[in-house]
């Protein structure tokens, strides 16, 4: 699977993209580490999440398809 850089953000750009707020995209990342859907996002490689060891808070990486995924009904601004 390879993505353009266009196709890969940070979960700010992400938002700004998809029109939703930092908090609408961290509840659904909360919930969807707790299911399958986030963790099938990871398996199949259209995201990632980073945490160093010792550390408290890790880092998202977000592909267009995750979004697509995470947020079906809302509209790709680019």
């Amino acid at each position: 699977m390879l993505f353009m850089l266009d196709e890969i953000m940070t979960p700010r750009e992400a938002c700004d993209r998809w029109g939703i707020t930092q908090e609408a995209l961290r509840m659904k990342l909360k919930r969807g580490k707790e299911g399958e859907l986030v963790r099938n996002l990871i398996k199949e490689g259209r995201m990632k999440y980073y945490k160093p060891e010792g550390k408290q808070r890790g880092e998202w990486i977000l592909t267009v398809e995750a979004m697509t995924v995470l947020f079906p009904k809302n509209n790709i601004e680019n």
